[in-house]
């Protein structure tokens, strides 16, 4: 790895739910985790719980987005930095306004987002009386990960349509609008 993506999977941020009921903790380039704190499973309803997920996902993001940056600033603060151009303004308005979601591999949580700043959480039904605690966070964790996956191939998209990065016309097709 380079000096960057070194430094880059050094980052750990940790955050707590509105409630204090939950943590989560992002390391590295993305890698998400997700547990029960103070309060137990047992104790939240499912409506709840996406709430408290929401108020999470938001806090938690929100601090390994400005340690990622910080990272990114002090690793190019060697060289001089060139002036933003109208491709950078458009690319950070259009980044901006990217909506992505990811469903879990039971089907029992989706996640969406806009920009991975404003956070919406979906659970089918009731989870505490189907699924236990560790299957429950599985779904939660199958639910980030498709998430990431999409924000990735969203921002790949919007990048080739800023930049001009050279993607395959196979990479492009169908996705270049939803960018």
């Amino acid at each position: 790895m380079g000096e960057l993506a070194d430094r880059l999977s050094m980052i750990v941020v940790e955050a707590y739910s509105p409630d204090s009921g939950l943590v989560a903790s992002v390391r590295g380039r993305g890698d998400v985790t997700v547990r029960f704190w103070q309060r137990s499973y047992r104790d939240y309803r499912a409506a709840d719980l996406a709430r408290q997920l929401e108020g999470l996902a938001a806090v938690v993001w929100a601090r390994y987005r400005r340690s990622y940056l910080e990272v990114v600033r002090s690793w190019a603060d060697r060289d001089e930095e060139p002036a933003d151009t109208e491709q950078d303004h458009e690319f950070r308005r259009r980044l901006a306004t990217v909506r992505v979601s990811g469903v879990s591999a039971r089907g029992r949580v989706t996640v969406r987002s806009r920009a991975l700043v404003a956070w919406e959480v979906e659970i089918a039904g009731e989870p505490v009386g189907s699924l236990t605690e560790p299957e429950f966070l599985a779904e939660v964790d199958s639910a980030v990960v498709a998430l990431l996956a999409d924000h990735r191939a969203r921002v790949a998209l919007l990048t080739d349509a800023v930049y001009d990065i050279g993607l395959p016309r196979s990479m492009r097709a169908g996705g270049r609008g939803a960018a």
